[in-house]
């Protein structure tokens, strides 16, 4: 187990998770060698390829791979500090740590298992809660997810407490469960279960021709292809950003019709103040059939009790008139008044 250092704690502003892509393979290798005795006994065995950059890139590709198929998503965890600080430069990011959401499960489960571990330099300074307090918000926010559950080897009782500050409880013990290191390890198991959680996942196949509005996250094919119909440029040309704002939202819904995705849309806040309805997107082919009005009450179903529900859009009558259909009142029209701010780059 990496021994806390006599850094001082972190605050969650300077934790970020970001998809992990081809260009990390050297900084993920020099994390690996750094901590690689620390991991001999709490991650499973590697071969010595796994300690090469050719090793990272390989790994990487299978993790993309992974995620394009819905399967795992495999995070980078990112610590930022200030000038002076063994970071470097102020605003300057760098890789402490990995989070992976394996196994993901669709269907009846809707599950997917928590795994992270990070740097031995930067441990006992709350990153592991930080970072796994996202991810949490990556699974059952962008995701879509009923239930998160969590693997800890017996003796690692640091690991156990992230878990219990993020809300997990410890339900059993299962001997030999995992192969860490050289030997198998009992592993207490934990789980997390989000009360919001509604099951629009039908459990059989819907009629042919029938419209499903479900929780989930398209594949970024699919996202580059929805928003390349209705025109928005800006998001398609940055497909890593586009596709890591989608995981960060906190709930995204999608309308399908015999599996073809014909819409989507999203909401992101904090989940007890402030739903901000980011983006409502619909084919062309498929508008004025009443699924923008689906997708947006459905977005916005877990948030009934949140106060402030807001978004911006542009300024066309057709869009004023969809959303004031849908109780939505202008800022300036508002009683008693208020006044909407933007800054755009």
């Amino acid at each position: 187990m990496p021994v806390p250092s006599a850094g001082a704690p972190v605050s969650p502003e300077q934790v970020t998770l970001r998809l992990l892509t081809a260009a990390d393979a050297p900084a993920l290798l020099d994390l690996e060698l750094r901590n690689r005795e620390a991991l001999l006994v709490g991650a499973p065995a590697r071969e010595e390829a796994w300690f090469t950059e050719e090793g990272q890139r390989a790994a990487l590709a299978h993790g993309i791979a992974e995620r394009e198929a819905g399967r795992s998503l495999g995070l980078g965890i990112w610590l930022e500090e200030a000038a002076g600080s063994s970071a470097g430069t102020e605003g300057t990011a760098r890789l402490v740590g990995r989070m992976t959401l394996a196994g993901i499960t669709r269907g009846a489960f809707q599950s997917a298992s928590l795994g992270y571990w990070v740097d031995a330099e930067v441990a006992g300074r709350g990153i592991a809660t930080h970072a796994s307090r996202a991810a949490i918000a990556v699974a059952f926010g962008g995701l879509g997810l009923h239930r998160l559950q969590a693997e800890v080897q017996v003796g690692n009782d640091a690991s156990a407490r992230v878990l219990e500050k993020c809300g997990f409880a410890e339900y059993g013990l299962a001997p030999d469960y995992l192969r860490l290191g050289d030997d198998w390890a009992d592993c207490r198991l934990f789980q997390l279960v989000d009360s919001r959680w509604l099951p629009t996942d039908p459990a059989l196949a819907p009629p042919a021709g029938e419209l499903v509005i479900a929780a989930e996250v398209p594949s970024l094919g699919e996202m580059l292809e929805l928003y390349s119909a209705v025109g928005w440029s800006a998001y398609t040309e940055d497909p890593a950003t586009l596709e890591r704002s989608v995981l960060g939202s906190e709930h995204v819904v999608t309308a399908r019709r015999d599996g073809e995705l014909l819409g989507m849309a999203r909401v992101v806040g904090d989940g007890a103040t402030l739903a901000y309805l980011q983006d409502v997107l619909v084919r062309p082919d498929a508008h004025r059939t009443g699924i923008g009005r689906s997708l947006v009450e459905a977005a916005f179903a877990p948030f009934a009790a949140v106060r402030q529900k807001v978004l911006l859009t542009d300024a066309e009558p057709s869009q004023r008139a969809f959303y004031e259909s849908l109780g939505f009142v202008e800022a300036h029209d508002h009683d008693p008044g208020l006044r909407a701010f933007v800054r755009l780059r």
